[in-house]
């Protein structure tokens, strides 16, 4: 799922930035979100504190209430991976983005060709998702879905659909690959604790094999653990 957030306090700009999206992300069969916003509110904030896959933020550089600057440095405090990239009639700007450090993908100044150069930006971006070795691409049959692997809890086998289930700290997504296929694809981080189950051994903070428990860095637990797998478990957290 690819969520894009939008903010500009011009509804002109929001119209026109939501048909851009809308442009490129039918020719894909990346499954995506748009989310609107006339202003830094409250609502905005949910999303900033949400943990949503793939986040592509489009920010007005400055509303009538808020500076993005600032809002980028929000968004920094817990959030390194999502893409950013600012809007502005104000090129004086410019400089401070680039010395923020913030890590913003870029800035398009309104006085510009915005719908080309967004366009391209956007194209470019979800070629990088495309291609990136830390995000597992589920494709259907219409739609394509981008996993960050960083967001995989768990992963178990629904035996009488004979599909896979992803299970992520906000969704369950189903596939035909098979747990055998992960596993040898990504040894490094997914190692098996059942054989009905794969972790995400970056994402472990206990295993209780009392209980046959396994405990997730967001609270959540799965009774999916196997004392014939501890050896392998063990090798893989001492390695």
């Amino acid at each position: 799922m690819i969520n894009f957030i939008i903010v500009d306090d011009k509804y002109i700009w929001l119209d026109q930035i939501s048909a851009i999206i809308d442009k490129i992300m039918i020719k894909t069969n990346f499954e995506y979100t748009k989310a609107t916003f006339s202003e830094y509110d409250k609502s905005f904030n949910k999303y900033i504190n949400h943990n949503l896959e793939n986040k592509i933020y489009i920010l007005d550089i400055r509303t009538n209430k808020r500076n993005g600057i600032d809002i980028a440095k929000e968004i920094r405090k817990n959030d390194n991976e999502a893409i950013i990239i600012f809007l502005t009639a104000y090129e004086k700007y410019g400089n401070k983005i680039l010395k923020s450090m913030l890590g913003v993908y870029g800035m398009i100044s309104k006085n510009e060709n915005v719908a080309k150069i967004l366009e391209e930006s956007i194209i470019e971006i979800l070629n990088k998702i495309n291609n990136n070795p830390k995000i597992i691409k589920i494709k259907d049959t219409n739609s394509i879905c981008a996993i960050p692997l960083s967001s995989i809890l768990y992963m178990t086998v629904a035996t009488e659909r004979r599909r896979t289930i992803i299970n992520t700290d906000i969704r369950s997504i189903e596939c035909k690959k098979t747990l055998k296929y992960f596993e040898n694809e990504y040894a490094n981080i997914l190692t098996r604790t059942h054989k009905s189950c794969l972790v995400n051994i970056n994402r472990v903070i206990d295993f209780d094999f009392k209980e046959h428990k396994i405990y997730f860095n967001n609270k959540n637990s799965v009774e999916l653990l196997s004392k014939k797998y501890k050896n392998k478990i063990e090798e893989k957290i001492f390695k």
